[in-house]
């Protein structure tokens, strides 16, 4: 059969000064000529949307910041080719069920497909996954996440959430159907480049269960790779194009653009290095990824680890009390 290009990129939402350049659809402007490349030669794209496309003005009350984007930036997202957008994430509802409402609207009009959300009342299993026919390759997209704030209720849609007996099993049943399976997991430790036990043993246990690849997102960093039971694992991809945190400005300004190959010698792995500037997303000319292959040596160090996780931990808690009392409101309220 026919190869095939399958291209995944990280946390994604309009903001700030490139909304303008959204409404106008001008893609290439936002992400320049080798990335917008990249995604028109795929035949199949796809992001995680991490927030609601709305003009509601009616945010949710939760102790975390509420994010969105106009619906009129859709025009920049149908024009960069985005076949589709993960939402099972934890900032999907943030408005609401009109923010959810007007997102899925906005993307069906658009032409763009969705998975990761759905209703407690009228639950489907094709909300979590999407089932593609490419050039006769069987591919299926699967969409969980870990949060516990977004579940769906009867009247209101919510986000596919990490069950593991749920998730492997529908992982073994989807593997029979489709050549490859392709897990996006919206979870993890942010700013933290390695991934929590927690994690790495959800990962083994789904490529245990038939995934062929499984890629982490929301950390807003890069983290680490490794090849496990025949399955390529991602422990973050970084941001694709979204706020760089100020306190972490060098690690949430880079993201991995993953590009799978897939063709009759098997599963190709493919990532390519960008960069956010000034709203705008560039293409790493160097490609310099030594880092990312040395922390990804390191994997196994379980006392390493943790003790980047506790660096990581008293960093934030120095930086919370170098914090007058007003900054530290602000700082829980939007963190």
């Amino acid at each position: 059969m026919k190869g095939i290009r399958i291209v995944i990129a990280g946390d994604f939402l309009p903001y700030g000064d490139n909304i303008p350049l959204f409404k106008n659809g001008e893609s290439e402007t936002l992400f320049g000529e080798e990335v917008y490349s990249l995604f028109k030669s795929a035949d199949f794209s796809i992001a995680n949307l991490e927030g609601p496309l709305t003009d509601s003005g009616v945010p949710f009350t939760k102790g975390g910041s509420c994010i969105k984007a106009p619906a009129a930036t859709i025009s920049g997202i149908r024009n960069l080719g985005l076949s589709a957008v993960a939402l099972a994430n934890e900032h999907i509802t943030d408005f609401m069920q009109k923010g959810v409402d007007d997102t899925l609207q906005t993307l069906q009009d658009a032409g763009i497909q969705h998975v990761g959300i759905s209703s407690e009342a009228h639950p489907s299993p094709a909300d979590r996954y999407l089932s593609l026919d490419l050039s006769g390759w069987k591919i299926c997209i699967y969409n969980v996440a870990d949060t516990f704030s977004d579940r769906p209720a009867d009247h209101q849609l919510g986000v596919h959430v990490y069950d593991e007996s749920l998730v492997l099993n529908e992982i073994k049943e989807l593997k029979q159907r489709h050549d490859y399976l392709i897990v996006i997991y919206h979870g993890g430790t942010e700013y933290f480049q390695y991934p929590d036990a927690q994690t790495r043993t959800r990962f083994h246990r789904m490529a245990d269960c038939g995934a062929d690849f499984i890629t982490a997102q929301h950390s807003h960093c890069i983290g680490c790779e490794e090849w496990y039971n025949g399955a390529y694992l991602l422990y973050g991809q970084g941001n694709f194009l979204f706020p760089p945190q100020k306190k972490y400005h060098a690690l949430t300004t880079q993201g991995l653009i993953t590009r799978l190959l897939i063709s009759d010698k098997g599963l190709i792995v493919d990532n390519h290095l960008v960069i956010s500037y000034y709203n705008k997303l560039y293409y790493d000319t160097v490609q310099n990824l030594a880092d990312f292959k040395e922390r990804s040596s390191r994997l196994n160090d379980g006392q390493f680890i943790q003790e980047q996780y506790k660096k990581l931990k008293d960093d934030e808690a120095t930086q919370a009390e170098g914090c007058n009392p007003i900054q530290r409101i602000a700082k829980w309220l939007f963190r």
